[in-house]
């Protein structure tokens, strides 16, 4: 809320009458998909019995994530730390508010969303389908969240007096990534004391979860004797990791604003370890790819140059919504996704859309780094 009411009511009626048009066009070419296929829709039983449910569960189990842990980090703010409030009654705070916001998004998402498109292919018993949906998206969300609240620990933000030093004097493993000036600025992003990494169960689940992707990604290529598998792994991997390590809140701070340090100079310095860690991941499959079919040589070196090209769009997505990285992924999957769909019928002239559109968004957080 704090962030809408700094905007100017001119950006504001940009963002509202901008997207809402851009939302009512994409609503209407739903809505013509759905009647186009609305026979075969209705005979689909497995997507009806196995689909659509698991999609549902899936996609409540990330938002019940992700507003959790929203919730959690607002619970142990800042602003917060003088208040005698226990670790319960904070895990209590954040329940209240995550399940608060979890209501009206599962039954616009979940209910509206699956009973609408029920009622546009004259499906039996939409009201059923559309209130199905929603137990299910909501069983899915409240697991999720109920999983991340329980094992939530003590969440208060490390100082960054705590950030400059190493009280167990042991060697930072973030030392040969995060010392260049400014010195620990991705450290100070990812709350991590003097570059020391914490492991946790959700770093080594991540780094499982991407090692298996890339290494069943190269086996497919190598055995098939094609590229394209490998090549597309590391692509989207490495977006996705990138995606998840960035972090560009410190260009809201006015202790780094009021600093001699240029816009471009800390949007550099908060992207290149996140950049780093993009490249580590889609050089494996790269690799693979052009083992298995060295004639292609031009598909990992294309897909590298998309990598790159996307990291920077995203990164300048992250640095506009600086504060909410979840509006920030979901902004870009969106814009990207559209792009994507239009460019089906009017080609890759869309693709000039994209880049005016990432133009303003750095023009609007430079403006935004400078004057505030």
């Amino acid at each position: 809320m704090a962030g809408l009411h700094s905007m100017r009511r001119r950006d504001l009626a940009w963002i509202g009458l901008g997207g809402g048009a851009l939302l009512a066009y994409a609503i209407a070419d739903i809505v013509v998909a759905l009647q186009a296929g609305a026979a075969t829709l209705r005979q689909e039983q497995a997507l009806w019995l196995l689909g659509l449910p698991g999609a549902l569960l899936i996609l409540g189990g990330a938002a019940g994530n992700a507003l959790a842990r929203l919730c959690l980090s607002r619970a142990f703010a800042p602003f917060l730390k003088a208040l005698p409030l226990s670790l319960r009654e904070r895990r209590r705070m954040a329940a209240v508010a995550a399940f608060t916001l979890g209501v009206p998004i599962a039954f616009v998402v979940a209910a509206a969303a699956v009973g609408l498109g029920c009622f546009v292919i004259v499906k039996p018993l939409a009201p059923a389908w559309g209130l199905g949906a929603a137990i299910l998206f909501g069983a899915g969300f409240c697991a999720t969240a109920a999983l991340h609240l329980r094992s939530a620990r003590d969440l208060v933000r490390i100082s960054n007096s705590d950030l400059a030093r190493d009280p167990s004097g042991r060697r930072p493993w973030l030392g040969a990534f995060d010392r260049s000036a400014p010195a620990w600025l991705s450290s100070w992003a990812w709350g991590l004391p003097a570059g020391h990494v914490r492991p946790s169960w959700r770093l080594v689940g991540a780094a499982v979860f991407f090692g298996i992707v890339a290494a069943l990604s190269a086996a497919i290529s190598l055995v098939h004797h094609d590229a394209v598998p490998a090549a597309m792994a590391g692509l989207t991997g490495g977006l996705l990791v990138f995606m998840l390590s960035a972090r560009f809140h410190p260009l809201g701070s006015s202790v780094l604003r009021t600093a001699p340090i240029g816009f471009v100079r800390a949007w550099l310095r908060l992207a290149r370890l996140p950049l780093q860690l993009s490249l580590a991941f889609f050089l494996m499959p790269a690799g693979a790819a052009l083992a298995a079919e060295p004639s292609a040589w031009a598909m990992p070196l294309a897909t590298g140059f998309w990598l790159l090209a996307l990291n920077g769009a995203y990164a300048v997505f992250a640095a506009y919504f600086m504060t909410a990285p979840f509006v920030a992924a979901l902004s870009f999957l969106s814009a990207i996704a559209y792009t994507g769909y239009e460019s089906l019928e009017y080609g890759r002239t869309v693709l000039i859309g994209f880049a005016a559109l990432v133009l303003f968004l750095w023009h609007r957080a430079q403006r935004r780094y400078r004057h505030g």
